[in-house]
């Protein structure tokens, strides 16, 4: 049995509405012997920025719209 990642969390960090770092937290299965948790980050990781900054404006909106904020 070879080694599979089990991930955890993702921590996305956003300055002034663009992304700007990331980590992403999980654990690796050996064979089946588990190991603590373990991070890496996600700023040079080969996705989109975009969209990235896209859905922090969903979770603007929809936490906006739970707390009655109105344009």
């Amino acid at each position: 049995m070879g080694k599979k990642l089990i991930p955890s969390k993702v921590i996305i960090e956003f300055d002034n509405g663009v992304f700007a770092s990331g980590v992403i937290l999980y654990k690796v299965n050996d064979g089946g012997e588990i190991t603590r948790v373990k991070t890496i980050g996600i700023k040079n990781a080969d996705f989109s920025k975009p969209v990235l900054n896209g859905l922090l404006q969903k979770f603007i909106k929809h936490a906006e719209s739970a707390e009655g904020v109105r344009e």
